[in-house]
């Protein structure tokens, strides 16, 4: 497998894994944070143990792993977050969690995965996308459950509708298809929350940048991200403008 299919494997991997121990965990009476907290550890192993097998030389920075800061001198890195909407996971029926696989390579973002099991939805960089992207007629933009302010401005400003839920990689699945229009996160992101939801966004032909317009910078020594935004490519430069406008 090359680095877009294997990110693809292990996150739908990881993603059917956690499914399993769900059902069979709600079946069995288990308490929730119980719950959460080994679905977070089992997905991390198995990762952990697939990435050893099969890119034994590269290095990997995991939301549930402890950090040595070795990656920093590694030329690849992979960024994964095992379980991302774990407040979400342990219940049944709630689809908001999804898990997130990317490749670094160089400081730039090579490869990556999102898969959203309760979804059914499972994206990749080597997965088929439309040519064109089609913009919603009720336009509507997505967010956290705790709706950031900024995207209630941008959404009075193009004349959407705001929603919210779980997940990072389970918004970003939305507007890759093509259920909103615009994801918004304010702040409070890491780099295991953007990597790879911003990997599968572009190979979509989406707009993905921070929140102030700029480029992502991976890899750094503090992992975190000024905020996410993807967007379809015909609003970026109005969604920008009301940021900069407003929050500049």
């Amino acid at each position: 497998m090359d680095d877009h299919e294997l990110a693809g494997y292990l996150a739908k991997l990881a993603g059917a894994k956690l499914l399993d121990f769900r059902e069979k965990s709600i079946s069995s009476g288990i308490n929730s944070w119980v719950l959460r907290d080994k679905g977070d550890l089992i997905s991390h192993n198995l990762l952990m143990e697939k990435l050893s097998e099969h890119r034994p030389d590269d290095a990997v920075l995991s939301e549930e792993g402890s950090d040595d800061h070795s990656r920093l001198s590694a030329n690849r890195v992979w960024i994964v977050d095992p379980l991302d909407g774990s407040q979400d996971y342990p219940y049944k029926g709630s689809e908001e969690w999804a898990v997130h696989v990317a490749l670094i390579e160089n400081g730039l973002l090579k490869a990556g995965a999102v898969s959203c099991p309760s979804l059914g939805r499972h994206y990749s960089t080597c997965s088929k996308y439309p040519k064109e992207r089609q913009l919603r007629e009720e336009r509507i933009v997505v967010t956290n459950r705790w709706n950031s302010y900024q995207a209630a401005y941008v959404a009075e400003a193009i004349g959407a509708r705001l929603a919210s839920c779980g997940s990072a990689g389970i918004k970003a699945s939305l507007v890759i298809g093509e259920d909103a229009d615009v994801y918004i996160h304010n702040s409070g992101l890491y780099e295991w929350d953007v990597c790879a939801p911003v990997a599968i966004a572009r190979a979509a032909g989406l707009e993905a940048c921070q929140l102030d317009g700029t480029d992502f910078e991976f890899n750094k020594r503090s992992p975190v991200a000024r905020g996410l935004v993807i967007c379809h490519p015909e609003l970026i430069e109005q969604v920008l403008q009301v940021l900069n406008n407003n929050f500049g």
